[in-house]
């Protein structure tokens, strides 16, 4: 939303969103898994950056390469790019009685964790007399989604059969004949890739190799692509295995400057956080000394002191246990969140005027920063109990996103983007 939009409609609590660190990031991702391409997760509406703003910046700078986890942010993201965008999307979390017909048609290639996934891409693709894509995925240890053992002899008999039919067909017709599916990739998911050294994350890869290899003899050559893209490395294996794995990398936090490991912040990664969330203080009051503050009246200020009331609170994806133990940031300087987060406000509590730091009405408020322009997402993950994928992906949608940052489109390309090219 421009900023004259904004001002009209009166949002005050507000994400922005720096593109220009966004293609710095991504730049230094595909330097770093290198000859390994770099394929842009932007699920969860971009980790609560905007896919509309984060997915056309990085096409702009050259990326072609993305991926989401649901079929409906996949059709959005096919639309936002535009049909003949020229980008690859893939996405792999959907029930076997998903409609994936508009899939097949717009050309977004799916990930298959069992059989019957397998039969709705089929399903698709004999509706839509097209040919879909898909990327066998395979649970090589974190026990989520992807193809067992057991399943992956069962999607390895029906792709010969379907080969087969597709071969008795193009006999018949003295033709050829295309399948309804064709194995454009081969994917799995690692459990413990953001603790280096894990030794899970050695067995997962010997898992891969095993089945790999065992999926290049037996896949059917009729239905497999000729550059099958293999991706296992996320963020944190992206970042800290030497090689880095696959042909391509699904990397999703590390884009957002977010570092995926409790030892390294972002900067030491090379990485620069793309969300800044801004408020503004909507009051300042002076109160006695033993006066509460919010629900629960769970802080009561021990001096003379004053409050200022800030918009922003769990209706806007701020967390709620962030009261009593969270800070943000005014004029550099930082001050506490006291007594309980409510749905659309918190308190701070700045101090008697003689303390010095002067607050007023209309003052700015870095509630999320970098770490030193505010808070950073990892504090408040820690003030939070959690981790800070979850800070920003909860930002929640009444939060209007703003792009700032240089112009995208003039940005140097982040990698070697062909199609394809397993290496």
């Amino acid at each position: 939303m421009a900023a004259a939009a904004q001002a009209a409609t009166g949002s005050v609590v507000t994400a922005r969103i720096d593109t220009a660190a966004l293609i710095r990031n991504a730049r230094t991702v595909a330097a770093r898994v290198a000859p390994a391409q770099l394929m842009a997760v932007v699920k969860a509406d971009a980790y609560g950056h905007s896919i509309d703003i984060v997915a056309p910046a990085l096409y702009a700078a050259g990326l072609r390469d993305f991926a989401v986890a649901t079929v409906p942010e996949a059709v959005a993201l096919s639309q936002l790019l535009g049909p003949d965008s020229g980008a690859r999307i893939l996405c792999w979390l959907f029930d076997s009685a998903a409609d994936l017909t508009a899939c097949t048609r717009a050309g977004i290639e799916l990930g298959i964790s069992t059989p019957e996934a397998l039969e709705a891409a089929i399903a698709a693709g004999e509706q839509t007399g097209l040919t879909q894509d898909v990327h066998l995925k395979l649970d090589t240890g974190l026990g989520r989604n992807g193809l067992s053992l057991q399943q992956l002899e069962t999607v390895l008999d029906r792709l010969r059969e379907l080969a087969t039919q597709a071969g008795t067909a193009a006999r018949a017709q003295g033709t050829t004949a295309s399948a309804p599916v064709r194995v454009t990739g081969i994917m799995t998911h690692f459990a413990n890739a953001d603790i280096p050294g894990d030794p899970a994350t050695v067995d997962q890869l010997h898992c891969f190799d095993t089945l790999y290899g065992r999926l290049q003899a037996e896949l059917p050559y009729a239905l497999r692509a000729d550059d099958l893209m293999v991706t296992l490395a996320n963020s944190p294996a992206a970042l800290s295995l030497d090689p880095v794995p696959g042909s391509h990398v699904r990397a999703g936090i590390s884009l957002y400057g977010i570092s995926p490991f409790e030892d390294r912040t972002a900067a030491q990664l090379g990485l620069t956080p793309v969300m800044t969330v801004t408020s503004r203080v909507l009051n300042v009051k002076d109160v006695p000394a033993g006066h509460g503050a919010s629900y629960g009246l769970t802080y009561r200020c021990e001096r003379d002191t004053r409050f200022a009331l800030v918009a922003g609170g769990y209706g806007d994806g701020l967390p709620r246990i962030a009261g009593n133990r969270g800070e943000v940031a005014i004029q550099g300087r930082r001050y506490p969140i006291v007594g309980r987060i409510a749905m659309d406000q918190m308190i701070l509590d700045i101090g008697p005027a003689e303390t010095g730091g002067e607050v007023a009405i209309g003052d700015e408020v870095i509630i999320i920063g970098d770490g030193t322009t505010g808070p950073s997402a990892e504090e408040w993950a820690s003030w939070c109990e959690t981790i800070n994928y979850e800070i920003v992906t909860c930002i929640s949608a009444r939060v209007d996103r703003i792009a700032v940052g240089a112009d995208a489109g003039s940005a140097p390309a982040p990698g070697d983007h062909t199609r394809g090219g397993a290496q």
